[in-house]
């Protein structure tokens, strides 16, 4: 029938896969339906644009949300919505479950908030293509980071920033040649000196693309308390809370993967291994945060 559209079978427009799903299921002139898919303990936020007139609506179809409304927090479900218009500071929310919400915007904006995130999951997966020992270890440490970030009560901005930063923290692996990401003896000083090159080139590739803090993390985070990292020599508060956050998760990560020129180790080992070096290498609430989180999952056992 003329005018009718019938879509079955998860069809869509468009989709970009980044710390979230975003599916294009329809659009005509300025108006656009999306479905927007969130894993479970996601920070996320809705930030002020350049036009007054856009108003974004979003109806939640499974799962659950907490959002922030100034001073309180409101927890949705199923069958709630919400909808911005003309706002003038960021809106935070985060899933308690995985969560799909129908997300209805009056002006165009899937491409404006997409086009540089494909982009960067595309550099994500041909990094780590190229590095066979760490398929999928931006997710895993995304996954470490922000749970790290819940148990330690900060603000959605800083959330959000985490979620992204830690995604994306190794994309400028990419440009790092294969035969060093994956050699199984030794790095030679050159070698590893040319390792140490991939929190800049990740920190440039995201100049531009997010706000310049997102940048700021993924350049810091091999940073270490004692000014042993890279590739400035921070020291102390000189780095980031952010970056810290990412540094555990990423050493906890690479730990307990299997790597060309070692077997994992286990959690226990990785832990105390993490532990041993707190107030050196790593924040000491930030580990215990970790910890918690492995103890309440099952990973790690319970402390006596």
């Amino acid at each position: 029938m003329e005018g009718l559209f019938i879509c079955k079978d998860d069809k869509y427009i468009d989709q970009v896969k980044g710390t979230s799903i975003l599916s294009l299921l329809a659009r005509k002139d300025d108006f656009e339906i999306m479905l927007y898919e969130f894993k479970a303990e996601r920070p996320n936020s809705i930030t002020p644009g350049n036009n007054a007139d856009l108003m974004e609506f979003y109806y939640i179809l499974e799962g659950e949300i907490i959002i922030n409304d100034d001073d309180k927090s409101v927890k949705m479900k199923k069958g709630d919505y919400f909808y911005v218009n003309n706002i003038k500071e960021t809106v935070s929310f985060r899933t308690l479950a995985d969560t799909k919400m129908l997300y209805v915007t009056s002006q165009p904006v899937y491409s404006l908030l997409y086009t540089y995130t494909d982009e960067l999951r595309n550099l994500l997966d041909k990094s780590e293509q190229k590095d066979v020992y760490t398929y999928n270890h931006g997710n895993r440490v995304q996954d470490y980071s922000v749970k790290i970030s819940s148990k330690l009560g900060l603000s959605g901005d800083i959330n959000y920033n985490i979620a992204l930063a830690s995604l994306f923290h190794d994309v400028g692996k990419c440009f790092i040649p294969d035969e060093i990401l994956n050699k199984t003896s030794s790095l030679s000083d050159e070698e590893f000196n040319y390792i140490k090159k991939h929190s800049t080139y990740s920190s440039e590739i995201l100049q531009g693309k997010f706000v310049d803090d997102i940048a700021m993390i993924v350049e810091q985070h091999h940073e270490r308390l004692n000014g042993s990292g890279y590739p400035k020599g921070l020291k102390g508060d000189e780095t980031r809370i952010e970056a810290k956050i990412i540094a555990v998760a990423d050493s906890y990560d690479a730990m307990t993967s299997n790597r060309a020129y070692r077997n994992a180790s286990t959690p226990e080992s990785a832990m105390e291994e993490l532990k041993r070096h707190i107030g050196t290498l790593y924040d000491e609430k930030i580990v215990l945060a970790l910890e918690i989180s492995l103890i309440e999952e099952g990973i790690l056992a319970k402390n006596n």
